[in-house]
């Protein structure tokens, strides 16, 4: 998580610290005990020596004696902001403004409560109003450009910046805040390069190298990251934002174990960290360790924490339905709207989809938007970019919005917003598409699935009721390419060998299928394997991996690694491939399907949740069950069977792609049918929607 730079700054107090110190030199001409700037002097001095319940109560009475100070009325609603009496407070300060418009200081912390709040909005045009009447308050003008870069509104934070002093230029301050504003804009060098100076300046500050760590996670330089933050345990051992970003380093670099310890360390620091808790959970999907039943017990555990902090609905706006009678409103809430797997397999279905039976709405929580944004987005009737939204405002949104169904299509992956759906904002509440297990939150009524992925026997590992999906979970929209990419001859047939492949990052590749791959080698001596993935552009991965091959007791020079490139490569490097092997027990999904849409096939290990039999539902819908093992022994069977017959193998090349495109995979009109009914069919399986709110 980035730490942005209102947290370096005690920014109330600092607002005030010039009208105490006037105040409290000034000492005030009269000295009777109870004359109005006598409370409000004594207030000062309690207020400077931290005695906060002591000065309010000073305030109190100074705006009593004298019901018109203003400044009265806004040190005491800067005091009750301090001890966390919000409402008080935002009363105390709007008081203070309707005597005098003019106190930029009661914009300026109103600004900082909205901000709390998470109404970005109205904490920018707070701020505003207190840079018209003080230009020079550079604090605020500080805090201004922060919430702007916070909300993407990047450019116009660089505008506000240079319209006024905000920082010391070469100051930490100033290389901090130009680095988290390159970081929001995803000029990753630049970023980096001002966090490394900030460093410099000031190297043992906790909150520079974090943000340094996020960027060059952000670059997937995570052996670099990993450096950074082992830096703060060297003076800060129990930094718990240090623990869960190094954890998620760990990860991407495949080391699944010490990110999971890492995950547990932040937790046991800080057991309300909930964005620890979700990426521990979403690690525990890949641990081969983790009994369904642990999974479902942690995730549940989430589930009641966000419940708790929820005030959830229980009765909606939107008109009383039987699914039949208007077309249903269904709300979207995913931050993979652009080119990411959720996108892709989103944006044929959606282009699909009967108007008459659904109304779609987007709730895009992520800044992202690129090409297949702009493909999508006529699609929906309504797009909602709610980053900046806190899950109050976001939950009371989509309850205004009359949404019947609302679909989480994140999980516990990055920018979910799963505790907006502790709010219960609309009376039928679904999971589907980016996330392979159950949420764990009660709200949450249905989840999506097929019957290969998940088994009757396997409904009791979910939160939340399975709805079946007659003939996948999933369904692909055809890669769109710059230039025709065709299917190329088997390339077994014209090099004397077989090249197994695997595309997959690093975080799916575990020791259980590094063995199984040494199995197949050893038992095919002139085969050779090709591994694929942005990890591998950098040095010290390449390194890693090659020693863990060498520990699984494959030849590293059997091997052949390769880095992230552009997306026509990626898929033109498909033709280097005779046969994908695939991870387990955190298969392929995208990376599955493209592959067979080039003509390879793949080999999957089935297991026992959904995650795991992904590959099998996958593989199943296109009549390959024979490529689908259900013990590692199985496998390695079907892996040297297919590789000794290269004949049949070759044929099945050269009609894969067009088997691919007939199939329920990538039939969106079928598919778009089914989730029609599957909604209408939840509203009636509910009888009828809730009666709208009088």
């Amino acid at each position: 998580m980035l730490k942005w730079l209102a947290s370096r700054f005690e920014t109330r107090r600092a607002a005030l610290q010039g009208r105490l110190e006037k105040s409290i030199e000034s000492g005030f001409a009269s000295k009777k005990a109870h004359q109005p700037e006598d409370w409000r002097r004594r207030g000062n001095e309690l207020l400077k020596a931290g005695k906060l319940d002591e000065a309010q109560e000073c305030y109190r009475q100074g705006t009593l004696a004298n019901p018109n100070d203003a400044i009265a009325f806004s040190n005491l609603g800067y005091v009750l902001g301090e001890l966390g009496r919000t409402d008080e407070s935002r009363f105390m300060l709007l008081k203070a403004l309707t005597l005098n418009p003019e106190d930029y200081d009661a914009h300026y912390m109103l600004g900082n409560l909205a901000r709390a709040q998470g109404d970005f909005v109205q904490a920018v045009a707070r701020y505003r109003s207190a840079l018209a009447i003080s230009p020079e308050f550079e604090i605020c003008r500080r805090d201004l450009c922060v919430t702007l870069a916070q909300i993407g509104q990047t450019r116009e934070a660089r505008t506000v910046l240079s319209a006024g002093p905000a920082f010391a230029t070469d100051s930490v301050d100033y290389y901090f805040f130009n680095g988290n504003l390159h970081l929001a804009e995803n000029e990753l060098d630049d970023a980096v390069a001002n966090f490394l100076r900030a460093v410099e300046l000031k190297p043992r500050d906790s909150s520079l190298l974090i943000n340094l760590g996020v960027a060059q996670l952000r670059q997937r330089n995570v052996y670099a990251a990993m450096q950074t933050y082992k830096r703060i345990f060297e003076f800060e051992p129990d930094n718990v934002q240090a623990h869960a970003n190094i954890a998620a380093a760990f990860q991407m670099a495949g080391k699944l174990d010490l990110a999971i310890q890492s995950y547990r360390r932040a937790l046991q620091l800080d057991p309300e960290y909930l964005n620890a808790h979700q990426n521990l959970i979403f690690a525990l999907t890949s641990d081969p360790h983790c009994l369904p039943t642990a999974y479902l017990a942690a995730a549940r555990d989430y589930g009641a924490r966000i419940t708790a902090r929820a005030k959830p609905y229980t009765q909606w706006l939107c008109p009383q339905t039987n699914g039949q009678t208007r077309p249903l409103r269904v709300g979207f809430v995913s931050g993979d709207l652009h080119h990411h797997p959720v996108g892709l397999f989103l944006e044929n279905v959606v282009a699909h989809i009967d108007p008459n039976k659904l109304t779609l709405v987007a709730y895009s929580t992520g800044n992202t938007e690129d090409a297949l944004t702009a493909r999508i987005k006529p699609s929906f009737v309504e797009w909602n970019a709610v980053a900046s939204l806190s899950d109050e405002m976001l939950a009371k949104k989509i309850y205004n919005d009359q949404i019947d169904i609302l679909v989480d299509l994140a999980g516990h992956t990055a920018l979910n917003r799963l505790p907006v759906f502790a709010w219960r904002a609309a009376p039928l509440q679904v999971s589907w598409l980016g996330y392979w297990a159950s949420t764990g939150v009660a709200e949450i009524d249905y989840i999506l699935v097929d019957p290969t992925s998940v088994p009757k026997s396997a409904q009791r590992f979910f939160s939340e009721t399975c709805w079946y999906l007659p003939d996948t979970r999933l369904c692909f929209t055809p890669p769109v390419t710059e230039h025709e990419i065709e299917v190329q001859t088997l390339p077994a047939l014209h090099k004397g060998f077989v090249t197994f492949g695997s595309f997959q990052s690093l975080n799916k590749i575990g020791d259980g299928s590094l063995s199984a791959w040494s199995r197949i080698l050893s038992s095919l001596p002139s085969a050779r394997l090709r591994l694929q993935n942005w990890q591998l552009g950098y040095a010290d991965a390449k390194e890693d991996i090659h020693r863990r091959l060498a520990a699984a007791d494959i030849d590293p020079a059997r091997v052949d690694l390769f880095g992230g490139t552009t997306r026509d490569a990626y898929l033109a490097a498909y033709s280097e491939v005779d046969i994908i092997l695939d991870t387990f027990p955190f298969p392929g999904g995208t990376t599955t399907v493209e592959a067979l849409w080039m003509g390879v096939p793949t080999i999957t290990l089935t297991g026992e949740t959904l995650l795991a039999r992904q590959g099998g539902s996958l593989l199943h819908c296109l009549g390959l069950d024979d490529w689908v093992a259900t013990t590692e022994d199985e496998y390695l069977d079907m892996a040297l069977a297919h590789a000794r017959e290269l004949a049949p193998l070759g044929e099945l090349r050269t009609r894969l792609r067009s088997s691919v495109l007939s199939s329920p995979l990538f039939d969106a009109v079928r598919f778009s049918r089914h989730i029609e009914e599957a909604f209408t069919g939840m509203v009636r399986a509910k009888k009828a929607i809730e009666p709208a709110t009088q």
